[in-house]
């Protein structure tokens, strides 16, 4: 067994408990960081992985420097949750930098959102003017019928007119999840920000400082993601326990109440199991479908069938490229609709810290596998060959490649197809009523959030088990389940 911090040195009595977080996560972490802040409860969290902060970790690539998997920005519009995240470190150890992002379109580099006279020179004026027609007619459609939107595409061309969403929305939804028409309308309020046209003016003329719909600028711990959860394992050793390299594989659920959680170590194949005491509680960040497993029988077979039917997870491939030079991109990070190139996404580890990339940069692009874009199925080099022709295609030259590299991420990015919420409310309502479990976090609950939504949802769900072992029983677990169901991307 490999324990990330000393043993736990906490009792078990009135007014103090136990919770058992399984998965080590940004949510898992901020519960158990939530919990030695507001508590003297203790806890035990159980990691399949040799490490923690799950899809935020940050990477050691031996020679090359150090990565995280994917962009991950630290920004969030609630105030409080940034003040607590940023007092995991000390001030110096924290970075502030510029967001700068832009879309790649029709052979130019935007920036997004791209501002009304950026897409003249992409579409020509006569297409520029009829997308300009078309949005104004949006706007006023919008004003005058009360009839909500229930897809992704009525939402997008609700918000921004046809002509538009199919130049830049459509292309990027086909890419990342699927035919837009089938997918939910809270992926699209979610998942893309639309600022208002008085907003798109003021951009343009540069009038604006700040903005309502993105991030100008971002928060980043220096040396990479992994340095939040570090501080959180050191902070919380005294009241916690980190069993690394531990996978559950079963609970035992008797009379509605988790009685035994049975693990797995993946290092000596040895299974453990931890008896689960009456005052205790256990916590789950697993992926939902994962319970059907964990569960058994304990679950309803219509729960089962239900998650199976509202629940689709698509396949993120990273590619990274370690180059000679020590920048390639002026912006934090490149969307790219165009369906010609295979990746989505275009970001640079120097955009968040330089010190991380010694002797050059490392390049991410994000590549998806779906059930209708079988890119899972590519071979690392062929990804890698594709990617390559991709970055020629965009124009980029004046480097070489030191290095590369492919990590696959399978089944981690959610996708909504449409009318999955109330069933989804029905089945998060079921696995509610066992008595001493919770299954929270962005796999534990399909949330489709970035890693400050996550934590946020931790601390919250630790401020409520603290609140039901005090007796403050006036704030139900309905009520946090409402607060933290939708959480705005903001790019």
């Amino acid at each position: 067994m490999s324990n990330y911090s000393s043993e736990s040195s906490a009792f078990h009595g009135r007014g103090v408990f136990k919770v058992y977080i399984l998965g080590g996560g940004p949510a898992g972490l901020a519960l158990a960081h939530g919990l030695t802040q507001d508590s003297n409860a203790s806890f035990v969290l159980l990691e399949r992985g040799s490490s923690l902060g799950g899809l935020a970790q940050t990477i050691h690539w031996s020679g090359n420097g150090f990565h995280d998997l994917g962009p991950h920005k630290i920004f969030t519009l609630n105030q409080a949750l940034m003040a607590r995240v940023e007092h995991l470190l000390s001030p110096e150890d924290w970075l502030t930098r510029p967001k700068k992002s832009s879309i790649y379109i029709g052979g130019y580099f935007l920036p997004y959102p791209p501002s009304p006279f950026s897409l003249i020179q992409v579409y020509g004026l006569a297409s520029f003017s009829a997308m300009v027609f078309d949005y104004g007619l949006a706007q006023i459609s919008s004003v005058l019928t009360s009839k909500r939107p229930l897809t992704f595409e009525a939402d997008l061309q609700g918000r921004v007119g046809t002509k538009l969403y199919e130049a830049l929305f459509k292309p990027i939804a086909l890419k990342l999840w699927d035919d837009p028409a089938q997918l939910d309308v809270k992926l699209s309020q979610g998942r893309v920000q639309t600022p208002s046209l008085t907003e798109l003016v003021k951009r343009s003329l540069k009038m604006n400082q700040s903005s309502n719909f993105e991030a100008l600028e971002f928060r980043y711990p220096k040396g990479g993601l992994q340095k939040l959860w570090q501080a959180i394992a050191t902070q919380t050793s005294h009241q916690g326990e980190y069993r690394l390299n531990q996978e559950v594989c079963h609970l035992t659920v008797d009379n509605n109440t988790i009685r035994t959680i049975h693990y797995r170590d993946r290092i000596t194949g040895s299974v453990q199991q931890i008896p689960v005491n009456p005052d205790d509680w256990v916590v789950s960040t697993l992926p939902l479908l994962k319970l059907t497993e964990l569960m058994g029988e304990a679950l309803k077979p219509t729960t089962t069938t239900r998650m199976q039917q509202i629940i689709q997870l698509n396949d993120l491939i990273l590619v990274f490229l370690k180059i000679d030079q020590p920048s390639l991109l002026d912006e934090s990070w490149v969307f790219v609709p165009d369906p010609n190139i295979v990746f989505h996404r275009l970001s640079e580890q120097e955009s968040f810290d330089p010190q991380m990339t010694p002797g050059g940069s490392i390049i991410c692009c994000e590549v998806m596998g779906s059930k209708t874009r079988a890119m899972s199925q590519r071979c690392d080099s062929d990804l890698i060959a594709l990617v390559k022709q991709g970055l020629k295609d965009m124009g980029y030259k004046g480097f070489s490649v030191l290095d590369q590299r492919v990590i696959r991420l399978p089944s981690s990015y959610p996708v909504y197809k449409s009318g999955f919420e109330p069933v989804l409310d029905t089945i998060l309502s079921q696995l509610d009523r066992f008595a001493n479990f919770r299954t929270i976090g962005r796999q534990g609950s399909f949330n489709y959030i970035g890693t400050l939504d996550a934590m946020d949802i931790g601390y919250g769900t630790a401020e409520w088990l603290i609140r039901q072992m005090t007796g403050q029983q006036e704030y139900s677990w309905k009520q946090e389940r409402d607060r933290t169901s939708h959480y705005p991307v903001l790019d």
